[in-house]
């Protein structure tokens, strides 16, 4: 109990914590050992121990209840804050809490007033306090009179302001409906709150129909999949990509088209928009939504494609009349080497006027079959002006030399370009050439000289790179470079370009902006009259988008989507760099393989998606745990990895280890419900225990699973011993699924005796199997394996059959037998077949079910306390006895044995050992023997080795033993000779 009086110099605060928006501290008194807890509950404080005396559980995040009581997180134990003894109230000095003293009321001493007093002053003295209690009520009640009429006041502003607020959105949404323009509001989490009657129109539903969607859910899926792309999903932020569109971009607009929400599918509306959105926030500031409208722009993009069918038709014409202008004769061929567009001087080539050459002429006409070509099979076929481009020298008839140029087009034809190579000016015209019919090219066009300096631009350059072209000709072309290319890079490229050759690659410009991107690039050289090079023509094209999904696909193969960790591909990956640096650069590493403990409750309780959502929050409290050197990865399910690249010594992966257990053993809070899990962490050395990924995964995975045998957050080192003892483990479960059919199994019964008769009154059948192959295996060997595989289940059944055959047996021999004692695992517990097995092995060998008593661990009862209650009951209905093994073992032994259907408990052998020496096993074994009067249980001691434990034994009143010392397990025949000696 908190004795006020005893802390004298307050409570100073050491720690202050807030708990659900609400803040607690931890206090120590200058004159006591253990801290306090200080609680806020309505206006006051309240002090009380930090740890719960049960469970030795901190309270500083135990909920506190409406009616002031405090909730142990372990086993809910609660703990009145205004009652109970360990609860006393302070108030707040600064720094410090101090006791709150009583406040004394101020009275008058009537009684000793009485008493110095005359008898006939005892009724003034009565009056005048009658008198002042009146006045004190009469007040009190004006007070409270006052009160009613301001409650009544505020009831009628309240009414008032209600109705204000209905006719206020009354009068919104009409003006709303009144719009002809697509209008719908969100709250702060992305769900439609309201629209306009102009947008349910438009999406083919009700406005109440809208209410409570996704904005998402409006757009067609080709508006929606452009917006995800730009801003994809974060794993904190669940609101829609249009909400988060509108969030990281000011002034948000885009054209769209709506989804028609209706039930008719043959309904379909072309139309476009465009949409604005706008954040929606309160007086305070705060944000509360946001705000979308849209403007129908069909009728806009009409008229644009009309002007821009126009705008065409007027470059065309312009092309023509500029094309008429050249001094070279120019003509553009479709993919199939048709003639499409000619100037007057390229009829020069088929020695012909303009008016006499065919719109569909074709390429080989005019050049490779043309009678007046001297050289014509020498020149390049179509297909090939397709892919690549060409520059020849065509001798004509007449005796004119004519130079023809070759170029494919982006739309898939080529252009060719003749002039006589006698003419002055050549590169200019040239470049004037190009300039004239890569005007409309989507690829950016760069001529420049041979040191680099910009003669011509395209207008795509304009548009992607943000320079005009008055700011780009007369520089470098090295004024787009971002820096991130290499020295070497550009230095390969210059090489290439000055041997004659085309360079082909990808590279990182930059913007005028400074904005970085990624580009498609090629180069060629282009040749003057003496084959000397010239100039360099450039090809470029964005490819930032296929980048960045190049980069996403990449991250989606290395990575586990839900997590956001490596996975498996890309650990193997380290592993084998860290394998290369042991071998090459003697190197040392270690792999930590993880397994969450209990993570299976979570998915059966909360179900996947809380699993999911806790695998998250492990995933970076594991991130938080490791250095830059070192890689973390999720395996799958709840398993995960971590290589720790350059350690010195075992100590560096002890720590690592320790520092992920205190991370992950903390509480996580999902949803309302704080969760406790563990870890088991399994430890194996680069290049100790090998060289090779497959073994040193193999050797982690053997550690962790010893470390979750100790059950319980731990970490475990691989060795040779433990490789060794799961390898013989393994080895006992292959060989224990002959052994029931290869006959090595054997049942001996252990006799049990009432201590002050020494009569045997019962037996335990015990299994024993000597395996052809291994020979002799304990059953605390055995067992074990055979419960973790599932075993134990069919030699669970074998023991019942064979205890209930020699029963059978002894019955039809007229042997008055005592009841055999078969043991029942956890495993066999959890099975929904246990009943009925075990009605059904009573009918086959029709034994009657007194003979029979099955014997269960306290922990295997506790493991699922409301389904082992049904499965015990169901059994103890069929006149079975129960036996609990094991007593005092188990965490609440006391506290659910009275609710269990159990007739014997068996003190565990550990107390039985320590009776003579220790006062604390002494003292338990007479407590539960205690227990079991109380409860009218018989309490029978395994374990009895000696003398003097049994004596002991009989003087604290336990009923029954069983031991060595009584017998060792004997065969059945040995058993029965020993029942014949006790009836003699």
């Amino acid at each position: 109990m908190l004795a006020p009086d005893i802390i004298k110099q307050g409570l100073s605060i050491e720690k202050e914590v807030v708990v659900e928006g609400e803040t607690r501290w931890v206090t120590h008194a200058d004159d006591q050992s253990k801290p306090l807890l200080v609680v806020e509950y309505g206006t006051d404080f309240y002090a009380l121990p930090l740890y719960c005396e049960h469970a030795h559980a901190s309270l500083l995040e135990a909920k506190i209840t409406d009616s002031g009581k405090l909730i142990c997180p372990k086993h809910g134990q609660e703990t009145d804050l205004l009652s109970c003894e360990k609860s006393m109230k302070v108030t707040r000095l600064g720094e410090t809490f101090r006791v709150k003293k009583p406040e004394l009321i101020a009275t008058k001493n009537i009684e000793s007033g009485l008493c110095s007093a005359d008898d006939s002053d005892e009724t003034a003295v009565l009056k005048a306090v009658n008198n002042a209690l009146q006045k004190k009520v009469l007040s009190n009640l004006e007070s409270m009179d006052a009160m009613l009429s301001q409650v009544e006041h505020q009831k009628v502003e309240l009414e008032e302001s209600n109705q204000h607020l209905v006719l206020v959105n009354e009068l919104i949404a009409g003006v709303m409906n009144s719009i002809e323009e697509f209008i719908v509001v969100t709250d702060n989490v992305g769900r439609i709150t309201r629209a306009n009657r102009y947008a349910a129109d438009i999406l083919g539903v009700r406005i109440r129909d809208l209410v409570g969607r996704s904005p998402d859910e409006l757009l067609c899926q080709e508006a929606l999949n452009e917006i995800s792309e730009n801003f994809p999903i974060k794993n904190w932020d669940s609101r829609p990509y249009l909400y988060r569109a509108i969030y990281r971009e000011k002034g948000f607009e885009q054209e769209i088209k709506f989804r028609n929400l209706s039930d008719q599918a043959e309904i379909k509306d072309e139309r476009s928009f465009l949409l604005r959105g706008t954040l929606l926030f309160n007086h305070q500031g705060k944000e509360e939504g946001l705000i979308l409208s849209a403007t129908d722009i069909s009728l806009l993009k009409e008229k644009e494609k009309v002007r821009r069918q126009k705008d065409l038709e007027q470059h065309i014409l312009l092309l023509k009349s500029t094309l008429a202008t050249l001094v070279q004769g120019v003509a553009m061929f479709d993919e199939q080497g048709d003639l499409l567009i000619w100037n007057e001087q390229f009829s020069q080539i088929a020695q012909s006027n303009l008016q006499n050459i065919d719109l569909g002429a074709r390429y080989q006409d005019l050049f490779t079959q043309n009678t007046l070509v001297q050289n014509a099979q020498l020149q390049p076929s179509s297909s090939q002006l397709l892919r690549e481009k060409y520059r020849w020298i065509q001798h004509q008839v007449n005796g004119s030399i004519v130079e023809c140029e070759s170029s494919p087009t982006p739309s898939g034809g080529f252009v060719i370009s003749t002039r006589d190579i006698t003419q002055s000016r050549r590169d200019e015209e040239h470049i004037r050439l190009l300039s004239s019919t890569v005007e409309q090219s989507t690829n950016e066009v760069i001529i420049t000289d041979t040191d680099g300096i910009i003669v011509y631009v395209n207008p795509m350059f304009t548009e992607n790179t943000g320079y005009l072209p008055e700011e780009a000709i007369g520089r470098k072309s090295s004024i787009v470079q971002s820096g991130e290319m290499s020295a070497e890079f550009y230095r390969n490229l210059w090489e290439t370009i000055k041997k004659d050759n085309c360079w082909k690659g990808e590279i990182i410009n930059r913007k005028k902006s400074g904005e970085k991107f990624w580009q498609s690039m090629s180069i060629s050289p282009i040749h003057d009259e003496t084959g000397a090079i010239s100039h360099y023509l450039s090809l470029k094209s964005d490819i930032t988008k296929q980048k960045e999904a190049e980069r996403q696909l990449r991250y989606q193969a290395e990575h586990d989507l839900l997590t956001k960790l490596p996975n498996r591909p890309v650990l193997l990956a380290e592993m084998d760099s860290a394998i290369d640096d042991a071998r090459n650069n003697h190197c040392f590493s270690a792999v930590l393989f993880m397994d969450l403990d209990n993570f299976k409750d979570v998915n059966d309780t909360l179900g996947h998606l809380s699993g999911d959502f806790l695998l998250q929050l492990v995933a970076k409290r594991l991130e938080q745990c490791i250095s830059i050197t070192d890689v973390i990865a999720r395996l799958g399910g709840d398993e995960f990895a971590i290589i720790q690249r350059g350690i010195k010594s075992k100590h560096e992966p002890s720590v690592l280890a320790e520092k992920v257990i205190n991370a992950i053993t903390t509480p996580f809070r999902v949803d309302d419900h704080l969760l406790h899990i563990g870890i088991s962490i399994g430890i194996t050395l680069i290049p100790e225990d090998g060289l090779e990924t497959g073994m040193l995964l193999s050797n982690a995975d053997m550690a962790m699973y010893e470390a979750k045998a100790i059950s319980g957050s731990h970490y475990k080192f691989f060795d040779h011993d433990l490789q060794l003892s799961i390898q013989r483990k393994r080895l006992i479960e292959s060989h224990l699924h002959n052994a029931i059919n290869n006959n090595e199994l054997n049942l001996l019964l252990q006799p049990k005796i009432e201590i002050h008769t020494g009569h045997i009154v019962g037996a335990e059948a015990l299994l024993r199997w000597h395996s052809t192959e291994i020979g002799q295996v304990s059953p605390a060997e055995f067992i074990p394996i055979a419960e973790k595989s599932g075993q134990i289940i069919e030699l669970g059944n074998w023991v019942l059959n064979q205890a209930l055959q020699l029963i059978k047996d002894w019955c039809q021999k007229g042997y008055k037998i005592p009841k055999i004692a078969v043991n029942l695992s956890a495993v066999q517990l959890k099975d929904v077949n246990l009943v009925q097995d075990i009605k059904k092995a009573l009918e086959h060998y029709q034994v009657h079910s007194e003979y029979l008593e099955l014997e269960i661990t306290e922990t295997a009862a506790m493991s699922d306390p409301e389904f082992s209650n049904s499965q015990l009951s169901a059994i103890k209905a069929m006149n079975i006895t129960l036996a609990m093994d094991d007593f005092g073992t188990g965490y609440s032994s006391l506290s659910y044995l009275a609710s269990l259907p159990i007739d014997r408990v068996k003190i565990d052998r550990s107390f039985v050992s320590d009776i003579q020496h220790s006062n604390e096993a002494r003292g338990i074994i007479e407590s539960i023997i205690h227990l079991g009067k109380i409860l009218n249980k018989t309490v029978i001691a395994e374990g009895v080795e000696e003398t003097e434990q049994l004596e002991l034994l009989k003087r604290l009143g336990c009923h029954e033993a069983q031991g060595y010392l009584i017998s060792r397990p004997v065969a059945s025949s040995e058993f029965i000779a020993l029942l014949g000696k006790a009836d003699s």
